[in-house]
């Protein structure tokens, strides 16, 4: 029994999804059934169930209508979570979030249980936008929070400690959004304390889409320059820091987004005071605009809503389609931010409009060795 068992599990039959090649080479639609497979992969990572089977089996999925209404249906399923988890978390930056460790003398309270919670928020937060049909601009700009009782003691919001994991609604706008969530503060921190270059780089890069060239090899990190007897604030020390024009260009767009969220500790709690000195969270942009704390910051970035947008469509097309995107992708994306745009950006318009898209539904094949035999 060994023996066909091993090639069973390493055959990539079993590891892979092979979607089986026609007889010659080009462009050619999926089939029904590949279709069914890749839908179920991109919005439950998961295999097709019994109904998707039964519309591939009765040849119906290259109806649009009819897979629009599978699209939706299958986002209201529980197993719709897998979009918050693996392409949400991929998205944030967040896949290898339990390995990070803050400092446990300066973030005693941080723990293994607390950081599954703050992974679960985000897979959560994100899942809950697809889920409940949400504008994607919610991404940004949230008006609750999704929270379990460690967490919301964590975060001071008034919740039993033994409560399960539901929405909260937030007042005082000081959380909610990606911006927010724990786990991006806390991968976005140093182990024992904030980085506002590394904040405003995650929200340049990972949200906007900006490019964020790397640091010229001859400049030290901060962290290498700071002395525990340096009486200078983080502000003043950055504001040192970029002093010099190589390092200007970039930290002027990336320092004043991060001391937006300065008032977030290196562990995502709300703090008003560092070290006994109050939290400065004002940030000028390069254009001039001036802004103070996490709740101007949203607003700052809602005015770059269609950066946001476009940078998100990206990535997930990308995660849809299991590849990097290129230059022929670029008619896609726009086609998917009209229909967003005519949809109040809806987040199940984006689903189905990536599962309509042709990329999406066709694939290239090349010619096999044996055809080329054979022609020879």
């Amino acid at each position: 029994l060994r023996q066909p068992f091993k090639a069973i599990l390493v055959s990539p039959h079993f590891l892979f999804v092979v979607e089986t090649e026609p007889g010659e080479a080009g462009i050619h639609r999926l089939t029904n059934h590949q279709l069914a497979t890749r839908l179920a992969l991109m919005i439950w990572s998961s295999l097709p169930d019994e109904r998707l089977l039964g519309r591939a089996d009765a040849g119906e999925l290259h109806d649009d209508e009819i897979l629009r209404q599978e699209t939706r249906r299958m986002l209201q399923d529980p197993r719709s979570r897998a979009l918050g988890e693996n392409f949400g978390l991929q998205w944030l930056g967040l896949r290898e979030f339990l390995e990070i460790r803050p400092d446990a003398e300066v973030f005693p309270e941080y723990s293994d249980e607390l950081a599954a919670d703050m992974r679960e928020e985000a897979i959560e937060f994100v899942a809950a936008v697809f889920r409940e049909d949400r504008p994607l601009t919610d991404l940004l700009v949230s008006d609750a929070v999704y929270v379990n009782g460690r967490l919301a003691r964590h975060y001071e919001l008034d919740l039993p400690s033994d409560a399960p994991w539901q929405r909260v609604p937030v007042q005082n706008r000081s959380r909610g959004g990606v911006l927010t969530l724990g786990s991006v503060l806390t991968a976005s921190s140093y182990p024992r304390r904030t980085s506002p270059v590394l904040r405003g780089r995650w929200i340049l890069s990972e949200l906007l889409g900006d490019r964020v060239p790397p640091p010229p090899e001859d400049v030290p990190a901060l962290e290498e320059t700071e002395s525990d007897t340096d009486a200078k604030t983080l502000r003043q020390r950055l504001e040192i820091h970029r002093q010099k024009a190589e390092c200007a260009a970039c930290h002027d767009r990336m320092d004043p987004l991060g001391f937006g969220l300065e008032n977030f500790d290196g562990i995502g709690r709300w703090r008003d005071r560092d070290r006994g000195v109050p939290i400065d969270a004002t940030g000028v942009l390069p254009s001039g605009q001036k802004f103070s704390g996490p709740d101007e910051l949203r607003l700052v970035l809602l005015q770059r809503r269609d950066d946001f947008l476009r940078q998100f469509v990206r990535k997930l097309l990308g995660f849809s389609l299991g590849r990097e995107l290129n230059k022929f992708d670029a008619c896609i994306v726009d086609e998917c931010l009209e229909r967003l745009a005519e949809n109040d950006f809806r987040s199940s318009v984006l689903i189905e409009s990536i599962a309509l898209s042709y990329p999406f539904q066709y694939r290239y094949y090349r010619e096999s060795k044996d055809q080329e035999t054979t022609s020879e």
